[in-house]
């Protein structure tokens, strides 16, 4: 759906437009076949399943980190070893799996751990709406001009050195400031404690929606600022027309993630390598003789 206003008072005139889309998409047939999972990345895993959205991400779900005291009592669930304070809390999904400190004497711990069975639909990144705004504004001999876009209702997942410290050699960001310390020993952390790049942090790799974050955004895409030199003027400088203009581009977003932070919303899903986006500003003259 788009509208478009236009309006003129005295040498001031403006016009307004914009623009809103749903995208509502449902997997209705596999011809027979089972789930599908598709890799996204190194750990990043996407599923084809009837009934639900393409691009819905196939992962665990968490319930913040281990505090101190669920690990001395035992209230914590085995993934390849136990978890320690500050290790990401999995959330199974089937049934009848067992705290650790409910396992009787000689029990398997296959009984109190997380396994790939585990995992469900924790998000996706097609959005539910895509929006823009047009604006264009005109005094005299001087124009401004903007774009704005936006979308709701996606998240994107990241993996490698832009959410794991140390990764690949890699060097830690600032996200990674806010993780669990036994200074900061809180169990809502958005980053789990970290082992220095040891194999102990492969405990936090699994894919889960830890790994996600809210990529709905709206973007001044374009801002221009045009002045045109008055005609009386040029003509002494032997020009038909000198217009002068500066421009800028992605100056400002309002993002939805209060966690990472300093992610371009319109990255994708993947490593991130280059998620921290670009902006630019220009200035230009457009002459004609």
């Amino acid at each position: 759906m788009a509208v478009t206003h236009r309006n003129q008072i005295g040498d001031f005139s403006y016009s307004v437009s914009a623009n809103i889309a749903t995208n509502h998409n449902e997997i209705t047939d596999l011809a027979g076949s089972d789930n599908m999972i598709q890799n996204a990345g190194d750990n990043v895993r996407w599923i084809l399943k009837e009934g639900e959205s393409i691009g819905s991400f196939y992962g665990l779900k968490t319930d913040g980190l281990y505090t101190q005291e669920e690990i001395d009592a035992g209230r914590y669930y085995y993934y390849g070893r136990a978890p320690q304070a500050g290790d990401i809390k999995y959330v199974p999904q089937r049934e009848g799996v067992k705290y650790a400190c409910d396992l009787a004497k000689g029990e398997s711990t296959a009984n109190a751990s997380i396994t790939d069975d585990d995992r469900t639909i924790i998000g996706k990144d097609v959005p539910d709406f895509t929006y823009g705004i047009n604006l264009s504004l005109q005094w005299k001999n001087w124009e401004v001009s903007a774009f704005g876009q936006g979308v709701s209702g996606t998240s994107v997942g990241f993996e490698s050195e832009q959410v794991f410290a140390f990764m690949l050699n890699s060097n830690p960001r600032k996200y990674h400031l806010q993780r669990w310390t036994e200074e900061n020993p809180n169990a809502h952390a958005p980053v789990p404690r970290l082992y220095g790049g040891t194999s102990m942090d492969e405990y936090n790799k699994h894919f889960s929606d830890n790994q996600l974050f809210d990529s709905d955004y709206f973007r001044i895409k374009t801002l221009s600022l045009g002045y045109m030199v008055p005609q009386n003027v040029v003509t002494k400088w032997g020009i038909s027309s000198l217009k002068l203009f500066l421009t800028a581009e992605n100056l400002f977003t309002l993002r939805a993630d209060k966690v990472m932070k300093d992610f371009d919303p319109e990255s994708s899903t993947g490593r991130g390598i280059s998620s921290l986006g670009t902006k630019s500003v220009a200035f230009g003259v457009n002459l004609s003789f």
